[in-house]
């Protein structure tokens, strides 16, 4: 029988870990620069620099609960499959699968992993309300009917994942223990590709209404920027509340938020629009998807290593002594979480400079230098945060801060002294 008592204490260590981390981290770092200026440029209709905004402290509150939020649904990550090994009810809980459905392995391994999702998911509810929906909520972004949606909808998507394509890494382990990391990662790569494929034509829509872009002045001024870089008839879909490009080969299309163009001016949105070619015209979407093939194939060959020596140990008390074994899920989980944990910073850096390299792209396309300045500085003053502090750099920024996307707008415009540009050879200059 499962210990509740044990699993309280652990949830209460957490807690307090967590509470103690976050001390540490939440002091967030502004960059005012109010003093620093640069020559105004001689040619006609030149601005001047926009200034960095301070940030407020509502914007720092915000950014302490993000911190929390995101240390306390990691370390619950982490702290419930260790739950289940330790405590033996997983081995258990499995075992009781096995018995239901008569020794079939694939549907054993299929409803144990569903069973365990679905008990992880009520056990990081709570905290995910009180450090995810309730800071939101008090922000006016987020209702609880889309809080409940969001969460469902997610839950939803990985019990399926997990019915369809769990049993192809297992099998691979027990019919092939020291090759199954290589054959996994050939075989999952193709199913990353058409999961990258369907995400925005079946599941993004599942909790956001998307609709053709019907703005005719608009979709003139996509186009022009778009011929410039030899692409056209771009598929632009209009919904959600972010902007970005989402999909591969034929769903490859362009996001423009719900009400991009009641928070943004005409000068800003052609910005947007030249940052997004960027991720369009160069293809970092499928960067995207090399770069998953070796998170599979190195989080693979770990958890492999990684595997075989913790169950060498502790296999006795954990009740299993092979990975092929399907009560090894939460094993499977709880080393995969911390792999990711550990390349998430570096992820993160390799995101910031995407992006870093999609404004540069965006000016060099539109010269919208004061327009990408003052939109970033605008929503400052909306409640972001202009400079990250470290934790939330490391952590969770895979895009650059605000004080660094205004002073490189401010400063950057190779144009007029005649330089080089550096995609120069990709779009057409005006």
């Amino acid at each position: 029988m499962f210990h509740f008592k044990v699993l309280l204490r652990a949830l209460f260590v957490i807690a307090i870990s967590t509470a103690s981390l976050m001390l540490l981290a939440q002091t967030a770092k502004t960059s005012t620069d109010s003093g620093a200026r640069i020559t105004a440029s001689t040619i006609g209709n030149a601005e001047l620099p926009v200034e960095v905004p301070k940030a407020t402290e509502s914007a720092l509150a915000w950014m302490r609960a993000v911190n929390i939020h995101w240390a306390v649904v990691r370390l619950l990550g982490l702290a419930i499959p260790l739950l289940f090994l330790f405590t033996g009810f997983g081995a258990r809980l499995c075992r009781r699968c096995e018995a239901i459905c008569g020794d079939r392995w694939f549907w054993t391994l299929t409803l144990f992993a569903c069973a365990y999702l679905l008990l992880a998911e009520l056990l990081v509810l709570p905290f995910e309300f009180y450090f995810g929906y309730l800071p939101a909520h008090a922000m006016g972004s987020l209702t609880m009917s889309n809080w409940l949606k969001n969460e469902s909808v997610q839950l939803a998507v990985r019990l399926v994942l997990a019915s369809l394509l769990l049993w192809l890494p297992y099998r691979l382990i027990a019919r092939s223990p020291r090759r199954w990391c290589l054959y996994g990662s050939l075989m999952l790569i193709p199913v990353a590709f058409l999961v990258m494929v369907a995400w925005p034509v079946w599941v993004d829509p599942l909790t956001t209404t998307y609709k053709p872009l019907n703005d005719p002045a608009l979709e003139r001024r996509i186009e022009s920027l778009a011929a410039r870089c030899g692409v056209t008839h771009i598929p632009i879909f209009v919904g959600g509340n972010s902007t970005g490009v989402t999909g591969l080969g034929p769903t490859n299309r362009i996001v423009l938020q719900g009400n991009l163009t009641t928070v943004e001016t005409p000068d800003q949105i052609e910005f947007t629009i030249g940052h997004e070619l960027k991720h369009y015209v160069m293809d970092d979407n499928w960067k995207a998807l090399a770069i998953i093939a070796a998170f599979l194939l190195a989080g693979f060959w770990l958890t492999d290593r990684l595997g075989r020596a913790v169950l060498r140990r502790f296999s006795p008390r954990w009740g299993f002594r092979e990975l092929s074994d399907p009560a090894s899920f939460p094993l499977m989980m709880f080393l995969l979480t911390f792999l990711v944990f550990a390349v998430g910073p570096f992820f993160n850096l390799f995101a910031r400079h995407i992006e870093f390299e999609a404004d540069r792209f965006g000016l060099e396309l539109t010269h919208q230098n004061h327009a990408e300045a003052a939109m970033f500085a605008k929503q400052d003053q909306s409640g972001d945060v202009p400079e990250w502090d470290t934790f939330f750099l490391l952590s969770q920024a895979t895009h650059p801060s605000d004080t660094k996307r205004i002073e490189f707008a401010n400063t950057y415009k190779p144009w007029l002294q005649g330089a080089p540009l550096v995609y120069g050879s990709v779009c057409k200059s005006e």
